[in-house]
């Protein structure tokens, strides 16, 4: 006696449909092909690559403006503290150390004021430089405190 066995399901990977006498492949099976995609993928991904490159610049050139005018503002007060020295002395020192870092084409404005408790108070303002045509667009402001020297 032969027990007869269930029909076995075909397990192979299905296949494109054939090539029509003469046409070529339908377009069904055009569409499920992936040549050619990296060309397309390439300029998508590489306009990306380029805008996140570009902001990370502009941030670093934001951070590093910032850090020059904070530098600048407090050697100003410093100096402006000295004996014998005057607010406005502190002012035209900072901006003359921010002329020499970024050339005379970067705009800036010091101001320096002397508290009745003997700090001296050096105020910079600036505008943001842009890499690109994108970007913050503003102005800057930071200050550099120092003790007077004669009301010690």
């Amino acid at each position: 006696m032969r027990i007869a066995r269930p029909p076995q399901p075909d397990l192979s990977p299905p296949r494109a449909p054939e090539a029509t006498a003469g046409r070529g492949p339908s377009l069904r099976a055009r569409l499920r092909r992936d040549e050619g995609s990296a060309v397309v993928e390439f300029p998508m991904v590489a306009a990306l690559i380029v805008l996140i490159a570009l902001g990370v610049m502009q941030a670093a050139l934001i951070v590093h403006t910032r850090n020059t005018l904070i530098d600048a503002a407090v050697q100003g007060a410093h100096h402006a503290s000295l004996i014998g020295a005057t607010p406005e002395d502190g002012a035209e020192r900072a901006e003359r150390l921010i002329g020499d870092r970024f050339g005379d084409s970067f705009q800036v404005e010091a101001s320096a004021a002397e508290s009745s408790e003997g700090t001296i108070r050096v105020e910079v303002r600036a505008t943001l430089p842009l890499v690109g045509l994108f970007g913050p667009s503003g102005s800057l402001a930071v200050e550099g405190r120092a003790i007077d020297e004669e009301t010690w």
